[in-house]
């Protein structure tokens, strides 16, 4: 987890005394407060989602349209494209 020293963002939750028993349960049993424990939780969270939100999932019909269409031969203007110069350069 990175730490930065100028935090100057709050975030704010509401919790039942349950849910906030059970969060300082498991902040101490790591030897962290619950807003350490809380936040490392959170950005875990948060990149496990922003993973998974770049991965695109294909049944085996789909998946064996994709490969079929990889091995087909490429069109003329796909050719054209991938053979001219970048823009950029």
């Amino acid at each position: 987890m990175t730490t930065e020293n100028n935090k100057n963002s709050r975030f704010e939750m509401r919790l039942t005394q349950e849910q906030r028993s059970r969060i300082d349960q498991a902040a101490e049993s790591k030897g962290l407060t619950a807003s350490q424990w809380a936040l490392s939780n959170l950005l875990a969270a948060a990149d496990r989602d922003i993973h998974e939100a770049h991965i695109i999932r294909l049944n085996n019909q789909a998946w064996n349209d994709f490969t079929a269409a990889l091995d087909e031969p490429m069109g003329p203007r796909l050719t054209e494209l991938l053979e001219s110069d970048p823009i950029w350069t």
